[in-house]
């Protein structure tokens, strides 16, 4: 699974959201009642270059590979690793500006375009279609934070957009510091993928 997005769209935070929610359910034994910590105060060190992290959530087995969303990188280790992807996580932060939206849409059509985005399915797998992409509108607990229903648009989300043609895809509002729609939008990508 490779998670991607703009510097500090909370990717990290998403993805320890989680692991956190696996932990958690480790402990309690049950998958139904988990919930990860609501820490708002804690510091999430920004992702250098790439972390891979492997963990089963959701009686999953996940890789997870959190991608830098710095320029110097996303133009050239988001693709490298796509190829070995079953899914794709985009993370966006829903209460920044529109001008700042609008970067994070041309990082997710930039992406989506790449030759290696373009090949579809896993030839181990004998599947045609492209890995699920979820988008996370994340931070949506901030008052200026667009609904996922705002941010699809602006995103060029919708049925007509020739990147998702034959991919299954959606977006969904979180907030990956108290674990809000987070497990909801993994459940989907996991049954998709």
């Amino acid at each position: 699974m490779l998670v991607i997005g703009l510097a500090n769209s909370g990717k990290t935070t998403l993805v320890n959201a989680l692991r956190a929610a696996r932990r958690e359910t480790v402990k309690s034994r049950s998958t139904t009642t988990v919930t990860p910590k609501k820490n708002h105060d804690e510091e999430v060190v920004p992702t250098m270059g790439f972390a891979v992290e492997r963990f089963s959530v959701l009686n999953t087995t996940l890789t997870v590979v959190d991608m830098s969303g710095q320029s110097k990188y996303k133009d050239t280790l988001w693709e490298c690793y796509y190829e070995d992807a079953n899914a794709v996580v985009f993370v966006v932060d829903a209460a920044e500006s529109e001008e700042n939206v609008d970067a994070a849409r041309a990082a997710l059509e930039f992406f989506l375009s790449s030759p290696n985005a373009q090949k579809t399915g896993d030839a181990k797998k004998k599947t045609k279609a492209p890995p699920p992409l979820a988008v996370f509108a994340n931070k949506s607990d901030l008052p200026s934070a667009r609904s996922a229903s705002e941010l699809a648009p602006l995103m060029r989300l919708t049925g007509e957009s020739e990147a998702l043609k034959d991919r299954a895809w959606h977006v969904g509002a979180c907030c990956a510091r108290t674990g809000e729609g987070v497990r909801d939008g993994f459940r989907w990508l996991i049954e998709k993928s």
